[in-house]
Parts: structure tokens; C-alpha cells; sequence
């Protein structure tokens, strides 16, 4: 991924806040990367928690600048980051992973790492990307969560963190360099063919539950679904949610 700085720290309030802080304070160059042992006020999407035991997991935080791409191609920084969290994991875990839309991955139906991605602007430039991730690599015991997993768990071995970060890197790295020279058309072609649900799942709308597929997502990021009894139609992630 080229020259960056890791600064670590042994707990914040979630680590998209400190980068958020860092940034404010100009104690941050784009490229950082931000990397806790525990966050005690984790964020996923919509403001829900990411639960994390202390010095067990993976939580980390980016600060990348894409002035190459406009607001329109935001998405595909999710596409790259989705990619690159996958194939991290199956170093790992050789098969059953799959990029559940539009911000977690799956390993043997259960999640195993959540990405929370905020893109600033400026009018109609693209500014910087707030990158964070947290993948599941020693924790063994989730409460109140049903549908959670982890390395540990499906392969019943111990992994250093800083080896997960290190293969990490290198593939954010790798897909980055595809994103630069703008090859949008292999990385949403390799983005849909790694999504959960293309056979059979359920989705919740409108707290009804639905059945049906995944089609593909498009290149804004919403998605396309066949669900039973409505059609094919295309959703944006406010409106819809996958169920695992």
C-alpha cells in the first residue's frame, strides 16, 4: 500500500472518531492507519454497535484521499475494501465467506467482520474516505449476538493480530492500485461474484420478511433483488435488509 504511519492505541471511542479527531487536530496524513486493541463506542452502520473483546480482534481505521474519483464512484471504494477484507480472511478460512451488501462478511453464514466506510466532499469533489474495519480474529464468545464468528472459531487456531493487519494491508493495497487506474469493471465484476445470497436468502422490508435473490449491485451501490411475489427491483441499503 505504499508509505503509511500506524498509530496504535490501547482503546478510543471508536477508531473512525479518533481518525475523525486526528484529522481536526492535522496529526494525520492520508494513508494512517489507526489501529485499537478495544473500542468501547464501536460503530456500524446506521449507529449500530460493534462489540469487540479487548486485544482479541482486528479494529482498525484508515485515512485514504481519492481525488481521482468523483462522488458518483464512491461506492467502489466499498467494492475494493469488501474484496480486500475477503480475501484476508480466506487465508484463513479457504471457503464459505462471501461479502454480505453492503458492509459485512460472512464466513459459514455467520459475520465475521463489519466495514464502516464515511466519505467527506467537497461540492462536487471527492475529498477523503474514513475506512473502518473490524474483523473477528480470536474472540470466542459474543454476547447477546447469535449470528457472529470468528477465525478462531471455524479453524479452532490462535492468530497474531498484527499478521491479520499485515496480510490486511496488502490486499487493500492490491485493490487500491486497481481502483487508481480506474478498472471498474473487473472490481464490481469481482465484487458481484462474491455476494451472498445470488441462490436463496431473505430480506426484511418494511419489517415483512421476503424471499427471494440476490441479482447483482450496481455501480452506485444500490442492489438488485428477485424477491418472490414483489419482482425484480432495485433497493438502496436504507430500505432493505439482508437476513442471515
Amino acid at each position: 500500500m505504499g508509505h503509511y504511519n500506524l498509530i496504535k492505541l490501547n482503546a478510543t471511542r471508536s477508531t473512525n472518531d479518533k481518525v475523525k479527531m486526528l484529522i481536526k487536530s492535522k496529526k494525520i496524513s492520508p494513508g494512517d492507519i489507526v489501529w485499537a486493541e478495544y473500542q468501547y463506542k464501536g460503530r456500524g452502520q446506521y449507529n449500530n454497535n460493534w462489540n469487540s473483546s479487548r486485544g482479541k480482534n482486528l479494529l482498525v481505521t484508515l485515512y485514504k484521499e481519492f481525488r481521482e474519483l468523483t462522488p458518483k464512484q464512491s461506492s467502489y471504494i466499498n467494492f475494493v475494501i469488501s474484496l480486500s477484507v475477503i480475501d484476508t480472511i480466506e487465508y484463513y478460512i479457504s471457503s464459505d465467506n462471501y461479502i454480505k451488501w453492503p458492509n459485512d462478511i460472512l464466513s459459514a453464514q455467520k459475520k465475521i467482520s463489519g466495514i464502516l466506510i464515511e466519505n467527506n466532499f467537497k461540492g462536487d469533489k471527492f475529498n477523503n474516505s474514513i475506512i473502518g474495519i473490524g474483523i473477528n480474529v480470536n474472540q470466542t464468545r459474543f454476547k447477546n449476538i447469535v449470528n457472529a464468528t470468528s477465525i478462531k472459531l471455524i479453524t479452532n487456531k490462535e492468530n497474531r493480530i498484527e499478521e491479520v493487519l499485515d496480510k490486511l494491508i496488502k490486499n487493500i493495497g492490491y485493490y487500491i492500485k486497481i481502483l487508481r487506474v480506474k478498472d471498474f469493471d473487473n472490481i464490481i465484476g469481482l465484487y458481484n461474484s462474491r455476494l451472498y445470497g445470488r441462490d436463496y436468502c431473505k430480506f426484511l422490508i418494511n419489517d415483512k420478511t421476503f424471499e427471494g435473490k440476490v441479482i447483482d449491485v450496481n455501480p452506485s451501490g444500490s442492489i438488485n433483488l428477485k424477491i418472490n411475489g414483489l419482482g425484480i427491483n432495485k433497493y438502496e441499503s436504507n430500505t432493505v435488509k439482508i437476513l442471515i
